[in-house]
């Protein structure tokens, strides 16, 4: 039975935690033998992990970002020395418990699903094991990021990229890297969901972390502007640093009665929320291969996005099943929100078309390309 090692930073609520169980959860019924390297040990895990898997926390700290910026914002200079010092601690073990963790498996193969794991493993793995690094994000490319690429993977196996256009770019910047094999394997969906006819109420979702990246300041504000009858309520699922700051922002537009915040729900929760809407909404300023719009074209639900640098034009075809609207330009934005939201027939259409493309992100099809380079 080949063992198989997957790191992480946690494993609760988010896409890339989403993305490790369902990997694991499907290795394992391959007949993997698979093990979580987990950072931090923050709870149990939120999705539901196969008993078969192994999960090794690898410190028994926590990351302290809330209670840092807390104190910076409080201007208590004790507490901000104290936290700093913290993180500087964290920092530090979690370098030094993963380093001690590649020197000791001897055979194998390590998935790093993170790119400070990734330049560890290719500088410190053994050469008997098989090395994958996975990037799960569209980082935007720092100038430290595209030195890591060039210089600091070259003993990495495989290096698995989410859609074309991340492999296209990565593959200019290790042009000199001959050993490392760049492959474009997608999130998958547990399963396609059977098309219930539920009560679909007058609502539109977003689902996702509440931090800046995420762009929920202008959805509200798009949403400010919507002036339709009949005008839909639009729900935000999700928790983050955000959550003050958008709701004041939803008060000071008067929109108390129609933006709801909901806070993290459980994850049944959000696929019945997704199969009661009528559409899907993401203004997000960068998204790699985003896990809830693959959930939203599994339900059948038409997407709307900002054409971000990587991740929705490879799941939405615009037109087709949703809108790709250029970024920024939020007068193209509301006008094609605003057809969707009055032409129940093209929803329809767009509906059918969602849920045909969803099946390229079955875990049928994509588990293939996993399992070829796991036997290779």
């Amino acid at each position: 039975m080949k063992k198989v090692y997957i790191t992480s930073l946690h494993m609760m609520h988010g896409g890339v935690e989403m993305a490790i169980t369902l990997l694991a959860n499907a290795l394992v019924e391959q007949g993997y033998a698979v093990e979580v390297l987990c950072i931090y040990n923050l709870g149990n895990p939120v999705y539901h992990l196969d008993e078969h898997v192994k999960i090794t926390y690898l410190t028994n700290v926590h990351p302290n970002k809330v209670e840092f910026k807390d104190a910076v914002h409080r201007k208590r200079f004790i507490k901000i020395l104290k936290e700093g010092f913290y993180s500087v601690k964290v920092l530090f073990l979690k370098q030094k418990v993963m380093v001690q963790k590649f020197k000791e498996i001897d055979d194998g193969i390590i998935i790093s699903t993170r790119n400070e794991h990734s330049v560890l493993l290719s500088k410190y793995g053994k050469a008997n094991v098989k090395k994958i690094a996975q990037l799960h994000h569209d980082h935007r490319f720092s100038k430290k990021l595209i030195k890591d690429f060039q210089n600091n993977y070259s003993r990495i196996d495989y290096f698995v990229l989410l859609t074309e256009s991340l492999k296209k770019e990565i593959d200019e910047m290790m042009q000199k890297n001959s050993h490392t094999c760049r492959v474009v394997i997608p999130n998958f969906l547990e399963s396609i969901p059977v098309k219930e006819n539920l009560d679909v109420k007058n609502q539109v979702i977003a689902v996702g972390r509440l931090d800046k990246v995420k762009g929920f300041e202008r959805m509200i504000n798009l949403w400010e502007k919507l002036q339709i009858e009949n005008k839909p309520v639009l729900k935000i699922i999700g928790n983050g640093d955000e959550k003050d700051n958008l709701q004041k922002l939803i008060q000071v537009n008067h929109l108390e009665n129609e933006v709801k915040l909901m806070g993290a729900v459980e994850h049944d929760k959000v696929i019945q929320e997704m199969e009661q809407s009528i559409l899907y909404m993401m203004t997000s300023y960068t998204e790699a291969l985003p896990f809830v719009l693959l959930e939203a074209i599994s339900v059948g639900l038409p997407v709307i996005a900002y054409d971000v640098r990587v991740g929705p034009k490879a799941i939405i075809d615009d037109g087709m099943n949703g809108y790709l609207i250029p970024d920024n330009d939020e007068r193209k934005y509301l006008q094609c929100l605003e057809k969707l939201l009055k032409d129940e027939r093209l929803r329809g259409q767009m509906s059918a078309a969602a849920i045909k493309k969803a099946q390229a992100f079955s875990k049928e099809s994509v588990l293939k390309k996993w399992i070829r380079i796991l036997e290779e």
